[in-house]
């Protein structure tokens, strides 16, 4: 696949001019845009502009004081952070730094979110790591890149949660409840998904969980519909299916079970070591393991969150499903 030299623009990176301007408004608190203007030595439609793109990003506000117009950081918790980098660390060129590209290197390097790197060619993100390298923000090592800057890492975990925030409001239904989110990926519940309109809106995401176990054979009557969100993803495996159950609420015994009758409906189909593989990227390992140890050990290795071994074959004859 050939990317083209020049990219578009993500939504939530920064221009070196934003960064630019947002520092000056860190340092000049109530400026006016033609104060900022001066301080920047540029013209005001610029600087309008720019403080407009910066309070669409939420990292600055505007207030109108008589005739004036003023223009401070926001009380957003990442622009808080972001102004805390200017003035405690004022000698790194920050607008280097987390500009364009170099934006989506932080967020993988702090979140390990693979997801972020949709929109951004391997060149350009190999460019940005080296950058950021070279000046000490980030090393690369056998697991991946590690921010080494703990207020930069600070900023930018928190830029990157409201940026997957606001990702997945923006695509899915006014009533959805999202039950887990990371990055671009979204799980999440919807009251009886029935209507026309509602079928629009869900055209990207996939039925997942309870919502797929009809698939399988399996029939629960519940008033709610779980879907999944990933732009990577077109097909969900019956693993995905498993894992995507227990996040609905990852300690409950309940859809522990559901997720064990699921398993024991298919059996055939799972594959334990995908299972354990796939659960990392949603911190359930120690949930698959030991899940995966009970039902090899037929009941006999079993923690407070797993069901006793008789409990589970009640439920699983209420659906006819075998435990073996």
């Amino acid at each position: 696949m050939k990317y083209i030299m020049k990219e578009q623009m993500l939504p939530f990176a920064f221009t070196s001019s934003e960064i630019a301007a947002a520092r000056a408004i860190s340092d000049h608190s109530g400026s006016s845009v033609q104060e900022l203007a001066a301080i920047l030595k540029t013209s005001e439609s610029w600087v309008s502009q720019i403080v407009k793109n910066l309070e669409t990003k939420g990292v600055v506000r505007t207030r109108k004081e008589g005739m004036k117009k003023s223009v401070d950081i926001s009380m957003m918790n990442y622009a808080l952070s972001l102004s805390d980098l200017f003035k405690i660390e004022p000698q790194v060129p920050w607008e280097k730094l987390i500009s364009y590209s170099n934006m989506v290197a932080l967020f993988l390097s702090a979140t390990g979110e693979k997801s972020f790197e949709q929109g951004v060619s391997p060149v350009s993100l190999w460019r940005a790591e080296r950058n950021l390298s070279m000046h000490g923000m980030i090393t690369k090592g056998p697991q991946g890149t590690t921010l080494r800057n703990s207020r930069l890492k600070n900023f930018v975990n928190e830029y990157s949660n409201h940026v997957s925030r606001m990702h997945l409001l923006e695509r899915l239904p006014k009533d959805a409840v999202v039950l887990w989110r990371s990055g671009y990926r979204g799980l999440f519940r919807i009251h009886n998904a029935n209507g026309k309109e509602t079928r629009k809106d869900l055209r990207n995401a996939l039925p997942t969980a309870l919502s797929a176990f009809p698939e399988y054979g399996i029939q629960f009557i519940t008033p709610d519909s779980y879907y999944y969100l990933d732009p990577e993803t077109k097909e969900l495996t019956i693993e995905d299916i498993i894992i995507h159950t227990l996040l609905i609420e990852p300690d409950s015994q309940t859809y522990i079970t559901y997720a064990l009758l699921l398993i024991f409906k298919a059996m055939d189909l799972v594959d334990f070591d995908s299972l354990i593989s796939k659960s990392c990227k949603y911190e359930l390992e120690a949930t698959i393991e030991g899940m995966v140890r009970y039902i090899r050990s037929h009941g006999e290795e079993r923690n407070l969150y797993l069901p006793k071994w008789n409990e589970l074959k009640e439920q699983a004859d209420l659906y006819g499903i075998v435990v073996r």
